[in-house]
């Protein structure tokens, strides 16, 4: 069957997340494998009592097709949303996607021709590494420090690229409580990357899953807030502080560019389902949704501190971790000369679980680094987990040679 496949089929792989998940779902198995959130968040009775009357009494717009762009009272509620966070578009400028990984692939067929350069945070997202290698673009990681991006050694690139005939054209990133790393990029990084985007004028892909997830520190303006020249392609999910399983986002843009990535979308599924739209628009009317995100603030904020409480308990020496100030991610790297993927099945024999870092490092490196989510797991799992991580860990330290590990 392999002639059958198109060159772009052939070159795509599973994700090694998903893939793990599934050896991760059995019970006795602790998991801080996953970014799913924690599913005792979610307003289940409230979405069970919406989807039944939107089904009983509103069958004719909630089981029928949507518009491609989205239901409309839906996106204005969503404008309105983010209006409260500095971001001012207008209902040209959203389109509903069926979660922000559709917005993703839009954006890759939308922008990208194959050898298009796209510049990465170093680690990465795994989804958008999927979606950006499947239409054949090159992905270029750039470090990541503790406030964001290496921008000198990002506008070094960008320069050597054009020197060398490439055509560089997007910088995707994740300024917030980035997947994997966990960190927050600081104000000033955030005005320097604008300021690269206009003087080599290029787009910005800002995914924010976990903006509105911070339960510590001081709030920085998002890129989108901060762009003056519309430069800036805003991603938003539901899937973290609403429900994943309605697959609900949305992407924001120039009039130009969302016109553009509706044309794409329609091609793709025609319209995101009506029915999981009305629940949402639903939820939003009808409950307090800023006291809904402040539980979620509240529930991760309490698993975070327990997990960095536990890794200081148990950890051997040379381990270290981030201390993020929202989201659902602590980074971890550990001493020079362990390979995180080579171990991952001993700690599945130990029953924890955990996503090796190599796969978010789009040039091969990050093989000592490992993600760890605190979202899932319960206080006591969490513990239990570290503890029985940190066992694995020091095993593998004494197993180092002297030369190594000294």
């Amino acid at each position: 069957m392999e002639r059958f496949f198109s060159q772009r089929a052939r070159s795509i792989r599973r994700s090694v997340i998903r893939e793990l998940l599934k050896f991760t779902q059995q019970p006795d198995v602790i998991s801080f494998a996953g970014g799913t959130p924690d599913p005792e968040t979610f307003p289940r009775v409230e979405l069970a009592r919406i989807a039944f009357q939107e089904i009983q009494e509103n069958y004719t717009y909630s089981l029928q097709y949507s518009t491609t762009e989205g239901n409309v009272e839906l996106r204005r509620a969503f404008l309105e949303f983010l209006r409260k966070d500095g971001i001012k578009a207008e209902l040209e400028e959203i389109v509903i996607t069926t979660a922000s990984q559709q917005g993703l692939d839009l954006v890759a067929k939308t922008f990208l021709d194959p050898g298009d350069v796209v510049y990465i945070e170093l680690p990465s997202y795994l989804g958008a590494i999927q979606a950006f290698r499947a239409f054949e673009a090159e992905l270029v990681g750039i470090t990541l420090e503790e406030d964001g991006m290496d921008l000198e050694r990002l506008r070094e690139q960008v320069k050597k690229d054009r020197a060398r005939g490439k055509n560089p054209k997007l910088i995707y990133v994740i300024p917030d409580f980035q997947n994997p790393a966990g960190i927050c990029w600081s104000e000033e990084k955030r005005a320097e990357l604008l300021k690269i985007a206009e003087e080599e004028d290029l787009l910005v892909v800002e995914d924010a899953p976990y903006r509105a997830l911070r339960f510590a520190g001081e709030e920085v303006p998002s890129l989108k807030a901060m762009d003056r020249e519309g430069r800036v392609v805003f991603l938003f999910t539901l899937s973290k502080i609403l429900a994943p399983g309605l697959r609900l986002a949305a992407l924001v843009g120039a009039e130009e560019i969302v016109n553009k990535v509706v044309a794409v979308k329609q091609a793709t599924d025609l319209c995101t389902p009506a029915l999981t739209q009305a629940l949402a628009l639903r939820f939003l009317r009808e409950h307090d949704f800023e006291a809904h995100i402040e539980r979620l603030r509240s529930c991760y904020r309490e698993k975070r501190n327990a997990m960095i409480a536990a890794l200081e308990r148990y950890m051997p020496e040379g381990v270290l971790w981030t201390r993020p100030e929202g989201g659902l991610f602590l980074w971890v790297t550990l001493p020079p000369g362990l390979d995180t993927e080579k171990m991952l099945p001993k700690a599945l024999e130990r029953k924890v679980a955990y996503v090796s870092g190599s796969p978010f490092f789009v040039d091969g490196t990050g093989h000592n680094t490992m993600r760890l989510s605190f979202a899932i797991a319960t206080l006591e799992q969490i513990d239990e987990g570290i503890r029985r991580l940190a066992e694995v860990i020091k095993e593998e330290l004494a197993a180092l040679p002297s030369s190594v590990s000294a």
